[in-house]
């Protein structure tokens, strides 16, 4: 039997109207005051997992671990069936990463070089009826000219027409996986919308929409360009599990060719969630994608916390084998049939020296069978060195204090997840080094979800210099933080040529406002977290020579301060789940989401969430 489901609409003090979504049919709420969206909207869909877009309440709500801010709908019983509905609590659905439509120390090392003035990449946002606000979630590829780059967000607009039917224009090509590209080093940037649907008939026979979980790399040769998404189907909703889109530059211009799809063998059974992409820098033909597999648990479809698979193509992405697992689900979650466990989220893959492939993602925290978490979690990596086709058991890096009920107070959802990242050093005096980052809570935390959490969090790395067998004591790389009013988090390390170690990170001061305005936000199910803190965010660099035993003062990338409690949006999450950075030669490259711009919405200026780039070096 079949739970209906609920749309409860996130809507600023003025909106009323709500809809209910039945078992075969989805009816998604429109916004009384569709577009009076306030700073704090959010609204309607709200139910996934931590990852892609949210596709329909199952599947417009369903994706990955970003939701949205909210949109009026028609009914899409196909959309509903074709997701396969199932009965998992709600509580559970929200383990999943997609978007989803709602409203409104001491330090030593290497310090970063300068940073290139910030230039914002996706095309100026309008809102509804001409568009929904948003664009986060952010990934980047630099060919090694360093001229040549892609970048990807989650595109609030991919909500807009079929198949999620929000009353406002689509963008041409229209997908929830928005994408930009520039020829110039990033000075300029053309939004070219999302990689268009249709280039599925040919390589897979039906339309692909992307539905977000971006994430982008470049073959061994940097021509090639990977685009890994989770995937729907434009004309059904059928969810496809992932796709892989391949393009390329010529001249002035950049196009994707082609488009490859792949499921859980168990179809509907299992939802495949949050993916990261690889790819061997030595062979061109070799590339990785890791993955959570929400599995079916004792019969129950799609009820596990969590299984962390790898699929790997040997020919440069015309096939993809797989899936081989190298995270099983967690002895808890299997004992008790799903009905509570262990979550295991957020994977990276990467590539060794000599072929090997390591994934890292982080476990716990643990739940209960109402949904309460426990305040722990760990970050684990297995290794592969048969280019992933089988993985090692695995090794526990560190114990971390969950970030999941801590997030920022800015933060459009009413948890946060754990992402770890991870690289491996192919020069240098640390050569084939495997360093992981990531961010653990001051202290454990358990709060309640509309409360103002101000404890403090910050970014770890830890490092080994045996293959991944063995793990160093994880030192923060920015220096310590006090007990409260700083947050560290969402980390990138990336390596240079010369065997330097970047990491990428946030940093919210969590502090009142000048003005002495209260923070106001929709955070899902109806609930708003309401407070005198707000949430002023940078994005920052350190810099080690070292192999990551210390780190240089940390760098503003962003020229300007964010304040989350003020970015108007029609999604969730309203600032991602992630940012990307990647290096190349000595240079780094960043991508990040911004509120610093406003658009007039009636007339009145309100602040948009945009993607901003930079490089540093």
């Amino acid at each position: 039997m079949r739970l209906p489901f609920v749309v409860d609409l996130e809507r600023s003090p003025s909106s009323s109207s709500f809809r209910h979504c039945g078992r075969r049919d989805c009816v998604l709420a429109v916004l009384g005051s569709f577009y009076s969206l306030d700073c704090h909207a959010a609204s309607p869909l709200d139910r996934v997992r931590e990852g892609g877009v949210s596709t329909t309440l199952r599947f417009a709500m369903v994706a990955t671990f970003v939701l949205i801010g909210f949109l009026a709908v028609p009914v899409f019983s196909h959309v509903a069936a074709a997701s396969g509905a199932t009965s998992v609590p709600a509580w559970k659905l929200e383990l999943r990463g997609a978007p989803s439509p709602g409203d409104a120390s001491e330090q030593g090392g290497q310090n970063s070089g300068p940073v290139s003035p910030n230039v914002r990449v996706n095309a100026p946002q309008a809102p509804a009826p001409a568009g929904f606000l948003g664009r986060s979630e952010t990934t980047i590829a630099v060919a090694p000219d360093r001229h040549h780059m892609v970048a990807g967000w989650n595109d609030a607009q991919g909500f807009c027409g079929p198949p999620f039917g929000a009353p406002c224009a689509p963008q041409v090509p229209n997908g929830l996986s928005g994408y930009g590209f520039s020829v110039n080093g990033g000075s300029t940037w053309t939004d070219a919308g999302a990689p268009d649907p249709d280039l599925g008939f040919a390589s897979v026979g039906v339309p692909v929409f992307t539905r977000g979980d971006p994430w982008l790399t470049t073959d061994a040769d940097g021509q090639t360009f990977f685009y890994a998404n989770l995937a729907v189907n434009r004309d059904t909703g059928a969810d496809l599990g992932v796709s892989v889109h391949r393009g390329s530059f010529g001249g002035a211009k950049f196009a994707w060719h082609d488009v490859r799809v792949f499921n859980s063998p168990n179809g509907a059974n299992d939802f495949y969630d949050k993916e990261a992409i690889a790819a061997d820098p030595n062979d061109a033909n070799n590339a990785v994608v890791s993955l959570t597999n929400f599995q079916i648990l004792c019969g129950l479809p799609q009820n596990g916390f969590g299984q962390i698979e790898v699929w790997r193509t040997q020919d440069g992405g015309d096939t993809w084998s797989g899936p081989v697992i190298a995270g099983p689900e967690q002895p808890d979650s299997v004992a008790n049939c799903g009905n509570s466990g262990t979550l295991q989220q957020s994977s990276v893959p990467v590539f060794g020296p000599n072929g090997e492939v390591f994934v890292t993602w982080s476990v716990g925290p643990t739940f209960s069978a109402s949904g309460v978490p426990s305040t722990n979690a760990a970050v684990f990596v297995a290794r592969s060195l048969d280019g992933g086709a089988t993985f090692g058991a695995p090794v526990k890096v560190a114990d971390t204090n969950s970030l999941r009920q801590d997030p920022p107070v800015g933060y459009n959802r009413a948890r946060f997840n754990d992402h770890p990242r991870i690289a491996v050093l192919n020069n240098g005096d640390h050569d084939g080094r495997v360093l992981v980052v990531f961010p653990s809570a001051k202290v454990p935390t358990a709060a309640p979800n509309t409360a103002q959490n101000l404890n403090s969090t910050n970014v770890l790395l830890s490092y080994s210099d045996d293959g991944g067998a063995t793990w160093s004591t994880p030192r923060p790389v920015a220096g310590s933080v006090p007990s409260t009013g700083v947050k560290r988090f969402w980390p990138v390390v990336t390596v240079s040529s010369e065997g330097s170690v970047n990491v990428v990170y946030y940093e919210s001061r969590e502090k009142s406002a000048p003005d002495g305005s209260n923070c106001n936000i929709a955070i899902g199910g109806g609930l708003r977290r309401i407070g005198p803190a707000h949430s002023f965010v940078d994005s920052k660099i350190v810099r080690s020579d070292d192999g990551g035993q210390s780190f240089g003062q940390p760098v503003k990338i962003s020229s300007a301060t964010s304040d989350w409690c003020a970015g108007t949006v029609n999604i969730r999450p309203n600032f991602g789940d992630y940012i990307g950075a990647v290096t190349v030669g000595e240079t780094t490259f960043a991508v990040w989401a911004d509120s610093r711009l406003t658009i007039l919405i009636n007339g009145v200026p309100r602040n948009v969430v945009d993607v901003f780039y930079a490089s540093v070096g």
